[in-house]
C-alpha cells in the first residue's frame, strides 16, 4: 500500500474507533464506522484493479484516488458535532471583533467585484487539490505525487483531528441567526447550497480549507514554481475568503496556515526524511 493509503485508511478506521470510545449515540457511531468501511473498500478496489488493468493504469488510478476519500474524513469529524460550545463559540467571536479592530472588515471595505472574487475563490478550493496534482502530472513530475499527497493529506487530517474539540458554528450561521441580511449574489448562494448539501454544518478548526490549498502550494513551489507562486496568490484569497465571508473566523484561517507553513518548513529544510513518504508503505507492506 502506498503512504497516502495508509494516511487515509489508518485515519478513517481511527475516528471511527473514537466513535465508539466516545459513545456517540448509536446512528452517528454507524455513519462514522460505514464510512471508514467505505474508505478501505475503496483502497482495496484500487489495488485490486491490478488484476483487470495495466500497471500504467493501475499507478494513474492509485496517484489520483486519494481525491475521492479526501472527504471521508472530513464527514466523519461532522458525526462528533453535537452542537456548538458556546463559550469556545463566544471566544473564537472575541478574538475576531479584537482582530478587526487592527484589519478592517474586508467585505466592508472593497466593493462589490471584490466580494464576488471572493465568493469565487472559496469555491475554488473545492478543485484546488486535483488541479495541484494535474499541474504536477502537465510538468513531468509524477513521480513527485507520494511527496504531494503526504505534504497535503496530513496537514489537513490534523485539522480535521482537532476539529471535534473546537465544536462551534461558523460565523455566517450566527449572524444570519442575529439579523437579516441583504440579497446575496448568486455565486454565494452556490456556496452557501454546496455547504448546506455539502458540509458538516460546523467550523473546522483548523481551516481544512486554508491548510489543503496552502499545502498544494508548497509543493509546487518545491517542483513547479511558477505554478506554485499563481496557487499560492488564489491560496491567500481564499483564506482572505473565509473570514470576510464568514465561513470561518479569523483565528481558523490563521491556524490552519500556520499548520501547513510548520510542516511545509519542515519538508523545504529536510526535517521530515524522505523515507517517511515512502518507507512507511514499503516497510507495512513486507511485512503483511
Amino acid at each position: 500500500m502506498r503512504t497516502s493509503e495508509w494516511i487515509q485508511g489508518g485515519f478513517a478506521v481511527i475516528l471511527a474507533l473514537a466513535a465508539w470510545i466516545r459513545q456517540l449515540p448509536a446512528g452517528r457511531r454507524w455513519v462514522t464506522t460505514m464510512l471508514a468501511a467505505f474508505a478501505i473498500a475503496a483502497i482495496a478496489v484500487a489495488r485490486l484493479s491490478a488484476h483487470f488493468l495495466a500497471p500504467r493504469q493501475v499507478s494513474i488510478l492509485r496517484d489520483w484516488f486519494p481525491v475521492v476519500l479526501m472527504l471521508v474524513p472530513y464527514w466523519q469529524t461532522g458525526q462528533f458535532f453535537m452542537g456548538p460550545n458556546e463559550k469556545i463559540q463566544q471566544r473564537l467571536m472575541e478574538i475576531d471583533r479584537w482582530l478587526s479592530k487592527a484589519v478592517p472588515h474586508v467585505a466592508e471595505t472593497f466593493g462589490r467585484f471584490t466580494r464576488l472574487s471572493m465568493e469565487w475563490a472559496y469555491m475554488f478550493c473545492y478543485p484546488l487539490v486535483p488541479l495541484g496534482l494535474a499541474v504536477l502530472y502537465a510538468a513531468g513530475l509524477r513521480q513527485y505525487t507520494s511527496a504531494f499527497w503526504f505534504i497535503v493529506l496530513v496537514p489537513t487530517y490534523l485539522c480535521y483531528a482537532i476539529t471535534p474539540f473546537v465544536p462551534a458554528l461558523p460565523p455566517r450561521s450566527i449572524a444570519a441567526a442575529q439579523s437579516g441580511a441583504s440579497k446575496p449574489s448568486k455565486s454565494r448562494v452556490f456556496n452557501l447550497w454546496i455547504l448546506k448539501y455539502g458540509s458538516i454544518h460546523a467550523i473546522s478548526f483548523p481551516s481544512a480549507h486554508v491548510a489543503s490549498s496552502l499545502a498544494v502550494s508548497i509543493v509546487l513551489l518545491r517542483f513547479v514554481p511558477v505554478a506554485g507562486v499563481i496557487f499560492l496568490v488564489i491560496s491567500f484569497w481564499i483564506a482572505v475568503a473565509a473570514v470576510a465571508g464568514g465561513y470561518h473566523y479569523a483565528i481558523d484561517v490563521v491556524l490552519g496556515a500556520v499548520v501547513v507553513l510548520i510542516f511545509g518548513a519542515a519538508w523545504f529544510f529536510h526535517l521530515i526524511p524522505s523515507t517517511l513518504i515512502t518507507a512507511p508503505a514499503m516497510a507495512l507492506a513486507a511485512a503483511l
